[in-house]
């Protein structure tokens, strides 16, 4: 077996189980921080781990003797990919803790419609001429409809809705930035390069529309961790390493499972959290079926002329 066809899958299953146990530690942190705040302190945290990872990864290659300058070619793409991706980055990550803290202990709700980006990133991919087997796009229809089931209720959309809504438009263009520039550059570098970018950016509005203090930071230190170290630093590395051997549409589908894991840790780490509901774990089933059957190459019979 071809060591990349799994690698990515899995490389991608991984952060979205990160991702899914972050939406607890946002909703938790929004209770001391506020958005720009939150995630100028992540993005800078992660930013910096990072960024040892790169310190040591070409001290080991110097010594190593495989270290290898980048090429002017690459140093282009990770400066104004860094750029690009971090600024999207930053729009997203902001609209999203934004959104969180409306929706307060609603994290499965807002892991649904972060989600949404499912069905963002093939549209926009149909503009770029990047078409995906007819049944990938059954797939996300599938998945839609799962993640539908698993985590909206009964209530009308909330100003906290329409954030985390224009949140995952924003990760859809991240997701297609990203599969363009990860090709071509280290993804490690791209990934310190897209966070300090973002805490850049965040840092300002913090600075500008916000008050932030020592002592909610310190509050917050945990939610705060979790999210620059696991779902920061590691996770969106993951994901630039994953898209390098996973299609942008399946790619989605795979970290849609975060929804998954935002239900099933904030049940188990937030009280008051209720049970699945039996339409909750069809909503589950139906992920799970739509992901393992978007990766299956399928031969269609051409047309008779």
């Amino acid at each position: 077996m071809d060591r990349k066809k799994w690698l990515g899958p899995a490389l991608l299953f991984l952060a979205a189980f990160i991702w899914g146990t972050s939406f607890v530690a946002q909703d938790v942190g929004a209770a001391y921080v506020d958005g720009f705040t939150y995630q100028a302190a992540r993005n800078f945290l992660g930013a910096f781990v990072l960024l040892i990872v790169w310190l040591i990864k070409d001290g080991v290659s110097k010594r190593q003797g495989t270290y290898a300058p980048m090429s002017a070619q690459s140093r282009r793409y990770l400066l104004l990919g860094g750029l690009g991706c971090g600024c999207l980055l930053c729009v997203a990550t902001v609209l999203q803790q934004f959104g969180i803290q409306n929706n307060v202990t609603s994290p499965g709700k807002d892991a649904f419609i972060t989600a949404l980006y499912i069905v963002f990133v093939p549209v926009i991919g149909l503009f770029l001429k990047k078409i995906a087997q007819p049944h990938v796009y059954v797939c996300v229809l599938v998945a839609l409809v799962g993640l539908w089931m698993l985590c909206m209720g009964g209530s009308g959309i909330t100003t906290g809705d329409i954030l985390v809504i224009l949140c995952s438009v924003a990760f859809a263009f991240h997701i297609t930035l990203v599969d363009h520039v990860a090709p071509h550059v280290d993804g490690v570098k791209l990934s310190c390069m897209q966070f300090f970018v973002a805490a850049v950016i965040s840092s300002i509005g913090m600075l500008i529309f916000e008050e932030p203090r020592i002592a909610d930071l310190i509050a917050a230190w945990f939610p705060i961790f979790y999210s620059g170290v696991f779902s920061a630093a590691i996770a969106y590395t993951l994901q630039i390493l994953g898209q390098k051997y996973t299609a942008p549409t399946v790619a989605c589908l795979l970290m849609s499972l975060e929804s998954v894991f935002a239900v099933l840790s904030s049940m188990i780490m937030l009280p008051g959290v209720p049970s699945p509901t039996a339409r909750e774990w069809v909503g589950m089933v139906l992920i799970f079926a739509a992901i393992i059957v978007s990766q299956i190459p399928l031969r269609y019979r051409k047309k008779m002329s």
